[in-house]
């Protein structure tokens, strides 16, 4: 499953083309960043919801945490445990 998620990073929108993994994470890829380039979020960001927040190959745990946040909202239904996916 592949959807495309609006976030805000650093007060700008940032959007990413986040694919759910094999393995239970997400791998999130930017698509656009209104912001300037010197201050644009990861490129690519692999990451796995762990607890209360996400963790993955990023410092920016909000971001990780808003992108995971998205996914959830907009599919809920499909990635329910039901589906065998872990929210």
């Amino acid at each position: 499953m592949v959807i495309q998620a609006a976030v805000l990073y650093k007060g700008l929108l940032a959007q990413y083309r986040v694919q759910k993994e094999d393995s239970g994470g997400f791998i999130a890829q930017l698509l656009f960043y209104r912001g300037s380039s010197t201050d644009a979020p990861p490129g690519e960001v692999h990451f796995v919801k762990d607890g209360r927040h996400c963790t993955g190959d990023t410092a920016e745990q909000e971001l990780m945490d808003d992108l995971y946040e998205t996914v959830k909202t907009r599919f809920g239904i499909f990635l329910s445990r039901a589906n065998g996916y872990r929210l």
